[in-house]
């Protein structure tokens, strides 16, 4: 899932766009994560690297200027980067759940996702982890 695919974060999807087309980057995919104050963090994953940028208000002031502020780690840089799994099968009611994780040491990188969540969530963060993991060094 690319950034213009995801729903519910408002202007920070175009901007993000907006500096990804000025930089020329091809972007692989990317992964939105909304924190309870509002601030997104957003990675995409391109052919330059691994870029993060924060997304938020300034101060508490509900007209307050939003900001956007990142930076990109080289796939070289990328330190510690792994995918894990956990899945159980209940055989009375036939159904799979499961739950991946996507780690790394550097940049600090926590992500999961199970079947239970919304159902584009999931395959938007293996999305995601394909395009790391085939790119990372």
């Amino acid at each position: 899932m690319k950034i213009g695919e995801w729903e519910g974060i408002g202007r920070s999807r175009a901007l993000v766009a907006h500096q990804l087309g000025e930089l020329h980057a091809d972007e692989y995919a990317a992964h939105v994560t909304i924190s309870e104050n509002g601030r997104q963090r957003i990675l995409v994953a391109a052919d330059l690297g691994l870029f993060e940028f924060s997304w938020g208000p300034n101060t508490s002031d509900p007209d307050s200027i939003w900001y956007l502020r990142g930076g990109v780690t080289r796939w070289p840089s990328v330190k510690g980067l792994r995918l894990q799994t956990d899945a159980q099968f209940d055989p009375v009611g036939e159904k799979v759940q499961s739950i991946w994780r996507l780690v790394a040491e550097e940049p600090k990188l926590e992500l999961a996702s199970t079947t239970e969540e919304d159902p584009k969530a999931l395959p938007a963060l293996l999305a995601f982890a394909r395009a790391c993991i085939e790119h990372v060094a």
